[in-house]
């Protein structure tokens, strides 16, 4: 009953989240078009998910792909993943360690009792851990 009830303050935690992920990456993308040089480290992660549903995988790639300097690239239903190409992505199990915070964070705010899941069984070792 608490986790129901905690549902909106998790789905405005996930919004104000994404807001600052939109914020942080404007201004890397801003200051790499102004300055002289370039910080581009351009990276692909495949990235199995934790998502359930077709809604699920949809606003995580629109997350994504509305998110400065990252692109979703493809979209498997079964097993569901992404291909996902990050601008500064010099590190991708790094980058890949950034969209499954993303993706926890959606989940959480989507998800009525804002359970995450663990990560898929391939990821596990790499990334340290489950949920």
């Amino acid at each position: 009953m608490i986790s129901l009830l905690s549902w909106p303050v998790r789905a405005l935690g996930c919004l104000l989240y994404f807001i600052w992920l939109l914020l942080r990456s404007n201004i890397a993308v801003a200051r790499d078009i102004v300055t002289p040089g370039s910080r581009m480290s351009a990276g692909i992660a495949r990235l199995p998910l934790r998502c359930r549903s077709d809604l699920e995988i949809t606003m995580l790639a629109n997350m994504i792909s509305l998110t400065p300097g990252t692109l979703t690239l493809s979209v498997s239903n079964d097993p569901p993943e992404l291909y996902v190409h990050g601008m500064y992505a010099p590190d991708v199990d790094e980058f890949r360690a950034q969209l499954y915070e993303l993706e926890a964070r959606m989940l959480t705010g989507m998800r009525r009792y804002g359970d995450v899941g663990e990560l898929p069984a391939e990821m596990r070792g790499r990334m340290g851990g489950g949920a």
